[in-house]
């Protein structure tokens, strides 16, 4: 006996019904054959996947993508293996680490090992203006080039000497200069109140090592002023400045270091401690930064004091616990860490008597920095400097001998056997006049690569319905950005045009976001008269979108 049918009706858009006859008709099937065909590959998994496996799905950065596929070619793995072998040896230290916990747990813990060491942590040296931009962009947030406005403001008021400056020392006639001030200075400093300090002016006496200008320092003058009438930032680099001199001749620190080895489980664990011995010029900093209203990032955790422990001692009781630790990308540059890599690039191809190392100068790299922000290649975020799209694609296209500090190292040699006179003035001139008649003759057109990597970048309308991929906007329609995706919708749609309606970008973004749009005069054929509606987003998943005017209830 056959099944007993019931009628299944429902209203479908015309564009879809034209599908479905011309699919019907390839499969010589009637309309009811073929809606029940589609209805049971639907409820009787004809669309499931065998085997009862699932589909994992993620998004990565491009970067790590470019580096996964780098791996994959290298040892000839397919990213189904690359991804199981990942999660199965997570899975396996998982549970490696919660037996070593319960085995540990279980046993007792014996101190199989005890090293102690005494150290000494010398102090810092004077500010030379790289050093002292760094400082200000990691204490205060300052940017190198206001760094160098205050730091010049300060000198014209005879506040601080010269700023512009690559020395770290002063000479040896500033001696009993540098002592006075240092004890001038003590009641002037808020921070410094009820400190005592016996300056050594000789760590930072080197003639040799100050050419044209030595160590940026105060003045007697700023010493018998004190902070009145400066403005808050002067204030706050005169303080950073202050603090160095007396850091700089201070104690050295001294701390003792434990290193100490437990045996447990089956498994060694080391355990590391600090004890401080004498404060020194660590005393100083840290009545510096105590003083500060927004505290800096530290470089990093210290260890903390252990407790007394003695080799061969037991301990009957162990409390264990699993925690789990991520790697981090290195982060962005800040002005601080940019600026000691521009001081230091190239540095190990420099000649060692090269009149300058680095790229720029202590005076010149501030005003490279916000050359690279106002070209639009580097952007602030908070403290960070990060390269921009124009950037990155700037550093692609140039070649590689103008990128590189070698270059700069070969030139800082040359002029140094110059200067010795063992080298020849004009053939180093003419040699830098063919290099550069050679680079322009070569690169003096972008290619049509080169170019498409300037173009602008197309701002999205929205995020697809289907695959959640950005939506363009292009001449005739709005389009998904995977191209495997088939969803677009057309501008010249009749739904609008029988409206006569602009299907406008705005229109285009709210059905993208809310799935609707407030639309205003629409035009009614039925009326000839026109009337505000929603519109409403109906997607089949097929290759049209269709709409519809929500009904007022």
């Amino acid at each position: 006996m056959d099944e007993k049918k019931k009628n299944l009706c429902a209203m479908i858009p015309e564009s879809l019904h034209i599908k479905v006859r011309e699919e019907q008709e390839q499969l010589a099937l009637t309309l009811s054959e073929y809606v029940e065909k589609i209805i049971r590959e639907h409820f009787e998994g004809g669309r499931t996947m065998a085997n009862g496996t699932r589909t994992l799905a993620l998004q990565i950065p491009e970067e790590l993508f470019v580096r996964i596929k780098a791996h994959l070619s290298k040892y000839g793995l397919t990213q189904k293996e690359f991804i199981i072998g990942l999660i199965e040896a997570a899975l396996t230290d998982a549970a490696d680490a919660e037996a070593l916990k319960t085995a540990c747990e279980a046993s007792q813990a014996v101190c199989v090992s005890l090293k102690k060491e005494k150290k000494t942590a010398l102090p810092p040296k004077l500010f030379d203006l790289t050093l002292l931009q760094r400082e200000a962009n990691r204490v205060y947030g300052f940017t190198a080039k206001q760094t160098l406005d205050y730091a010049q403001s300060l000198y014209e008021k005879r506040f601080l000497t010269y700023p512009r400056t690559d020395s770290n020392y002063l000479t040896e006639d500033m001696a009993q200069t540098a002592t006075d001030l240092v004890a001038a200075l003590l009641p002037v400093l808020p921070f410094m109140q009820g400190a005592e300090l016996t300056p050594e002016i000789g760590r930072v006496i080197n003639s040799a090592k100050v050419s044209d200008h030595h160590a940026i320092i105060p003045t007697a003058a700023f010493a018998g002023n004190g902070f009145d009438g400066l403005p808050e930032s002067e204030k706050k680099l005169m303080s950073l400045v202050c603090c160095k001199l007396l850091c700089a001749v201070a104690a050295p620190q001294e701390y003792e270091t434990v290193t100490a080895v437990f045996d447990c489980g089956g498994k060694q664990f080391t355990a590391k401690g600090k004890t401080i011995l004498t404060a020194g010029w660590k005393d100083i900093d840290a009545r510096f930064r105590a003083a500060l209203k927004a505290k800096p990032e530290e470089d990093g955790a210290e260890d903390a004091a252990l407790p007394e422990l003695a080799e061969g001692q037991i301990f009957e009781t162990v409390t264990a616990s699993v925690s789990e630790h991520y790697t981090t990308p290195p982060k962005p540059y800040t002005e601080d860490s940019l600026l000691s890599a521009m001081e230091n690039a190239g540095k190990e191809d420099m000649p060692e008597d090269a009149e300058r190392q680095g790229l720029g100068t202590p005076a010149t790299r501030a005003a490279m920095i916000e050359k690279l922000l106002s070209a639009g290649f580097v952007e602030r975020k908070g403290k960070s400097l990060v390269p921009t799209k124009d950037g990155i694609n700037l550093a692609v296209i140039l070649p590689d001998m103008l990128k590189s500090p070698l270059l700069t190292a070969e030139w800082e040699s040359r002029l140094t056997e110059i200067a010795k006179g063992s080298d020849d003035p004009q053939s180093f001139m003419q040699g830098i006049e063919d290099m550069t008649r050679e680079l322009v003759k070569q690169y003096s057109h972008i290619t049509e690569d080169g170019k498409k990597l300037f173009a602008p970048e197309k701002e999205a309308v929205g995020i697809c319905p289907r695959c959640k991929s950005p939506v363009y906007e292009g001449k005739k329609n709005f389009y998904c950005s995977d191209r495997s995706c088939r969803f677009v919708m057309w501008k010249n749609d009749k739904f609008f045009e029988s409206r006569r309606t602009v299907f406008s970008k705005k229109i285009a973004a709210a059905l993208l976001k809310d799935g609707k749009a407030k639309v205003k005069g629409l035009y009614s054929e039925r009326t000839g008269k026109t009337y505000d509606g929603t519109v409403l987003l109906c997607d089949t998943g097929e290759k049209y979108v269709n709409y519809r005017i929500e009904q007022r209830k």
